[in-house]
């Protein structure tokens, strides 16, 4: 869904535009599938936003550029709109709304500036909002911030300490600071306005967890020190999606742990089916106390999921087990609709029982797509014959690059062992013009390395054509701009 922000002859200042762009993507989410979808959408928004280190030095709004194409990036629209959703945060939806209700009327048919939507939000709010189009629209950068965290037992303080390490001046932070104490929850809003900051409350007892940005809303590069058991009480009390999702990620790293291990077990039953996706894929299994935990959930997860890709997610995972008492469940989800469910049921059975899977994957062989027809070309290259080499060899042709680069080490390992001289020399071209042809995006090693380890197949085999051919692929990919 994407917003058009007015009916606007000329809009001076497409970075406005671009962020309601981004911006009306989170709140359908939003709208459509729930508070956690929004949250996420805004998120991951910003994570995009930060993992480009050049996007730091941009304005939101640039009065100046070569070229209009330039204005389309990560700043005019994730950053902008995560910065809108900021904004609506910061005023409430009734004047954020009513904001935008006076901005679309006021300057319909006309240009749409950045000043303009600031005023149209002071007169709905009442609020001074210079501070903050300055700061982030007409401004570069974001806040690293660090927080920590000291109880005081004697003198039953809670203090928390806030730096900001970016360069430049400090950022205005207006937040929401929760803490849970006695089994209730209460807020303090609080601005951080210097580099350095801390404030502090006296409490009756050490509080079970403080939720700095309880509203998890502002833009920035956040490190917060939270001790694992502050973690494990955020995720089972603190209410939204990056509350969860943030203590599911610290539990992840320490698995060992009790507390840990019942997050995770917990959020492989989240109500918001990415979190338990990840919970999925990032259990340790190898654990014996996770794994005795998860495995009948997976199980259940597998077969009675409403979203097909946590279906599929927990098929993988069983299918990493090996067990084949998971047989009889892989094989009933080679009946569903989903093309993830069942490209991973044949995978998971590709792993107990490579013969068989071949067998099957020729039944899919004229009707899949997608993850079924990855499966398929997974196993035909983990455990096929010359006779499935054709239809591996084209269909990799066919593939998107990231999917080949993805089936790549299997390929190579089929066109090593194929009996075929003539199928191991296609195999082998193939492999080396992707290598010359992506050496600019850093594949060259990677490939480089896999045609070394088939030239050392077939020098086994007293396969001379194809050795000669290998040196001619890694002399083609050294060649290559």
């Amino acid at each position: 869904m994407v917003w058009r922000l007015c009916n606007c002859r000329k809009l001076e200042q497409p970075s406005v535009n671009e962020s309601f762009a981004d911006f009306s993507e989170s709140i359908w989410a939003e709208y459509k599938y729930g508070k956690d979808a929004g949250d996420a959408h805004s998120y991951d928004a910003m994570v995009s936003y930060l993992s480009q280190p050049d996007a730091k030095t941009k304005n939101l709004i640039r009065f100046n550029y070569e070229d209009k194409e330039d204005m389309f990036d990560v700043v005019t629209y994730q950053k902008g709109g995560r910065i809108l959703y900021m904004l609506r945060n910061y005023l409430g939806n009734a004047a954020f709304y009513k904001g935008l209700n006076i901005y679309l009327k006021t300057n319909a048919l006309k240009n749409g500036e950045a000043q303009q939507l600031r005023l149209a939000m002071e007169e709905a709010s009442g609020r001074d909002l210079n501070w903050f189009f300055n700061q982030w629209y007409f401004g570069a950068g974001h806040p690293i911030l660090n927080i920590s965290y000291k109880w005081d037992d004697a003198t039953k303080t809670q203090t928390v300490y806030l730096s900001q390490s970016q360069d430049g001046n400090a950022f205005i932070l207006p937040m929401a600071i929760d803490i849970y104490a006695g089994g209730k929850k209460q807020r303090h809003n609080y601005w951080m306005r210097n580099k350095i900051d801390s404030v502090s409350y006296k409490l009756a007892a050490k509080p079970s967890l403080v939720n700095v940005d309880g509203d998890k809303a502002l833009l920035t590069k956040k490190t917060d020190n939270k001790s694992l058991e502050e973690f494990v009480f955020q995720y089972f009390n603190a209410p939204l999606y990056l509350d969860r999702s943030e203590a599911l990620a610290a539990a992840v790293k320490k698995q060992t742990d009790a507390g840990a291990r019942k997050v995770i077990i917990a959020a492989l039953k989240d109500k918001y089916y990415p979190l338990r996706i990840k919970a999925i894929n990032n259990a340790d299994l190898t654990n014996d106390d996770v794994r005795n935990a998860a495995q009948p959930i997976l199980a259940s997860l597998a077969q009675t999921d409403e979203n097909t890709l946590v279906r599929a997610a927990a098929i993988t995972a069983l299918g990493k087990l090996k067990a084949s008492g998971n047989t009889n469940l892989f094989k009933q989800s080679l009946n569903s609709e989903s093309y993830a469910v069942q490209g991973a049921a044949l995978s998971a059975l590709g792993q107990l029982n490579p013969a068989d899977a071949v067998a099957l994957a020729k039944t899919y062989e004229k009707d899949s797509q997608g993850a079924l027809k990855e499966a398929v070309l997974n196993v035909y290259a983990t455990a096929g014959t010359d006779d499935q080499w054709p239809y591996v060899y084209n269909a990799f042709k066919e593939g998107a690059p990231q999917t080949q680069f993805n089936l790549m080490k299997k390929f190579a390992d089929f066109a090593g062992r194929v009996k075929n001289p003539e199928y191991e020399q296609q195999g082998i071209t193939t492999i080396g013009d992707f290598g010359a042809k992506y050496k600019k995006y850093g594949v060259a090693p990677q490939i480089t390395a896999i045609l070394a380890d088939i030239k050392a197949q077939r020098t086994k085999l007293n396969d001379t054509t194809s050795t000669a051919a290998v040196d001619k692929a890694l002399s083609n990919i050294e060649k290559a701009q």
